[in-house]
């Protein structure tokens, strides 16, 4: 594997394993005060995090190479990013969940150096840092709709899950190769998201109603329709017989799990306006 695509894998694999659960943010915002504090200290807790100072700079000489994102403390950065990636951590959302917008927003480049309010943890409020800056300085602005999309639905197949529960140890996903990944301490919703945003063409929806976390190894043979959002190709399955199944079969045989293609009713951003940032 070159070293863009680890490069880009990596950043993809942090993305969808640091995501916050469902919830939680909103459930922080709309606590209530507890007994002894002060108007302004629940009111500090309460209001929306931003980033107090940010730089954004366009990427004159792109390098694949480069480290894409890093969150430490107070402090963000993120380097040759683009407005989609930055809207899709924001929001939570694959690139398929997002209409609209000009082509700029997929092929230009930035570095951002960003700094949080006091007491502010990015990797705790991340998503809510990113819609205020986007919007002060993109101009980002954007609703929600339902319509109607290719998913692919995981349900549990006959015979029952095969599912383990997850052991003390490392969280995570790492792949030797396309094909050949393993999984600690994940839960179904993390590993439908990466199969969405890693390997598959649509967005993925649990309707396994599996909850916890699980441990599991996923070997199979990958199309060439596979792991395109990383920048692979994959290479012609060929005449071995002892070759892993696909993935719809290494699924059902390993997991218990089954993955079928359906058309469903889901919400997408639609980019209402946006605006190159100024630099600073």
């Amino acid at each position: 594997m070159t070293k863009h695509v680890s490069h880009r894998s990596e950043f993809l694999r942090n993305f969808f394993l640091s995501l916050t659960a469902a919830g939680t943010l909103a459930a922080i915002a709309c606590a209530a005060p507890v007994e002894g504090q002060t108007a302004a200290t629940a009111a500090a807790q309460t209001a929306t995090p931003e980033f107090e100072a940010a730089s954004i700079k366009p990427v004159k000489d792109p390098n694949p190479n480069r480290t894409r994102d890093k969150e430490e403390g107070r402090r963000f950065s993120a380097y040759s990013v683009t407005l989609r990636e930055l809207i899709m951590m924001a929001y939570r959302v694959d690139a398929r969940e997002i209409s609209g917008g000009p082509a700029w927003m997929a092929t230009d480049e930035y570095d951002i150096e960003a700094v949080a309010g006091d007491g502010v943890q990015v990797n705790e409020h991340l998503g809510e840092l990113l819609q205020k800056l986007l919007a002060d300085r993109f101009q980002l602005t954007l609703h929600r709709e339902q319509r109607t999309l290719s998913v692919y639905a995981l349900t549990i197949a006959k015979g029952g899950s095969k599912l383990k529960a997850a052991e003390a140890g490392g969280r995570g996903a790492s792949c030797e190769h396309p094909g050949e990944c393993s999984f600690r301490s994940v839960t179904l919703a993390h590993f439908v998201r990466w199969l969405a945003y890693a390997v598959l063409d649509r967005p993925v929806v649990d309707k396994t109603g599996l909850t916890g976390t699980f441990d599991f190894n996923l070997k199979w043979t990958p199309d060439e329709s596979q792991f395109s959002a990383l920048g692979l190709h994959a290479p012609a399955a060929g005449d071995n017989a002892n070759a892993p199944p696909p993935l719809v079969e290494a699924i059902k045989e390993q997991l218990g799990l089954k993955l079928e293609p359906e058309k469903m009713p889901a919400e997408v951003l639609v980019i209402d306006k946006v605006e190159r940032p100024t630099e600073n």
